[in-house]
């Protein structure tokens, strides 16, 4: 196990730890579950470089209905999976006609 070098753009999501305690694979569900569900396009793209397909796609599997929907469903297509269906949809009550 090594620490993980984060680029500036994937470092910031851990503001509350020290990045460089971050090791591989045990912090792996850590890492993606807040890459992918609040990375932008440097973190997405740091992702897809560090993490195989395969992983990505073990992770949505297993640990997918942790992410948001929308961020949810993009990563099941950049992963060739069938996007969720998420219950509900459509304006929240409150936003009115």
């Amino acid at each position: 196990m090594s620490a993980l070098e984060l680029p500036a753009a994937v470092a910031s999501l851990f503001w509350e730890i020290d990045g460089e305690s971050l090791v591989l694979p045990e912090h792996r569900n850590y890492v993606l579950e807040r890459v992918l569900g609040r990375g932008g396009w440097e973190a997405m793209q740091w992702a897809r470089n560090t993490f195989s397909r395969d992983e990505l796609i073990e992770f949505l599997a297993t640990k997918g209905s942790r992410l948001p929907p929308r961020e949810r469903a993009y990563w099941s297509v950049i992963c060739g999976l069938e996007p969720p269906a998420e219950h509900g949809g459509g304006r929240p009550g409150w936003a009115g006609p």
